[in-house]
């Protein structure tokens, strides 16, 4: 899962990023792309860890990139656009706190304006592509007329009316077919988008609105980066202060894997812990493949028991003899906490 944090100047992208990988200045690069892979906090694998008394454990991860400033008229501006095609999903982040000693590029603090500003430039993108492809479409059937281009684009004239209406295309109820067929063009507002509403620290636990169709989560980058330097007894005792239950870095972290539609299911023994990251509806063969292409090619079954089971039993031999365990085939959904044994044959 590829998360683009994208903003308008000034309002905390990079202080944001810095936070959550753990990187600082520039962070380090890959042709040209600032990204951080950051582990998704589960106090299930640190549960199994101790359970099964082994220090190796690997948590499941989420990638973020740092998309350039959307400045006007300007080549970062069209760099990252570029950029945002290639993410899954975005976490749009805006300014709500005040401090006269940083600038801010529209003059004055609005969170909701400064969204906009933000989801007008990704409805654009994807704009000028529907309008460049209706255009071409058009062209090609004055010559040739086919069943496909005819579909295709009474498809691209819906989704363009229902682009310039404001509207992001993650809103727009596609059939099953289009779908699919969408989906082979990068189009940016088709990924689900969500918003970070950097606050001031007194607005930590205040719930704000920014708009019907996207949801938000809201931290103060200068409370997090505080809270950080600190050591464990003391930044308990400050988010206690300040009413904070846990770090909105972790929210965010687990709000952005859940907001994918992501969930884990975990792998674990004496060896090692680990969770492994899938996609909310996939089977027990696609999970095992996830672990490595051998125990998918060579599926027998796998004998699975959720997390919640075995921490209630109390041990393998408990669950056990209460059936918490079970044998499943090739077909069977994996579910978030589910620990897989996979048998297999090659």
């Amino acid at each position: 899962m590829k998360v683009g944090i994208i903003g308008l100047e000034y309002a905390g992208k990079k202080s944001l990023f810095s936070l959550l990988t753990g990187i600082k200045k520039d962070g380090y690069q890959q042709a040209g792309q600032e990204i951080g892979i950051v582990n998704v906090p589960d106090e299930r694998i640190d549960y199994l860890a101790e359970f099964y008394s082994t220090k190796k454990i690997t948590y499941s991860k989420i990638e973020f990139y740092l998309i350039p400033s959307l400045k006007k008229d300007s080549q970062e501006r069209r760099k990252a656009l570029l950029e945002a095609k290639e993410m899954d999903m975005f976490a749009v982040i805006v300014r709500q706190f005040n401090d006269d000693n940083v600038f801010h590029p529209e003059g004055k603090i609005d969170f909701k304006r400064d969204y906009s500003i933000v989801k007008d430039e990704l409805i654009f993108a994807d704009l000028f592509f529907v309008d460049t492809r209706v255009e071409r479409l058009e062209n090609s059937m004055k010559s040739k007329k086919t069943d496909l281009s005819v579909k295709e684009l009474e498809l691209m004239k819906k989704i363009k009316v229902h682009l310039e209406s404001g509207n992001y295309l993650n809103t727009y109820k596609f059939t099953v077919d289009e779908l699919k067929f969408i989906r082979t063009y990068n189009l940016v507002t088709i990924n689900p988008v969500f918003a970070v509403i950097n606050c001031d620290e007194d607005k930590i636990n205040t719930e704000f609105e920014i708009d019907n169709a996207v949801k938000a989560i809201n931290m103060s980058i200068k409370i997090e980066n505080e809270i950080q330097q600190l050591d464990v007894p003391a930044k308990k005792e400050f988010m206690d202060t300040l009413g904070i239950k846990e770090s909105s870095l972790n929210r965010l972290i687990k709000f952005a894997y859940n907001y994918g539609d992501l969930i884990s299911f975990i792998t674990a023994g004496p060896s090692e812990v680990h969770s492994w990251t899938i996609k909310n509806g996939t089977t027990a063969l696609k999970s095992a493949g996830v672990i490595h292409s051998d125990l998918e090619r060579g599926f027998i079954r796998a004998e699975i028991v959720n997390f919640e089971d075995l921490k209630s039993a109390g041990s393998e031999a408990k669950a056990k003899e209460t059936a918490k365990y079970h044998l499943e085939g090739k077909e069977y959904i994996v579910k978030d906490g589910d620990i897989l044994d996979i048998r297999f044959n090659v």
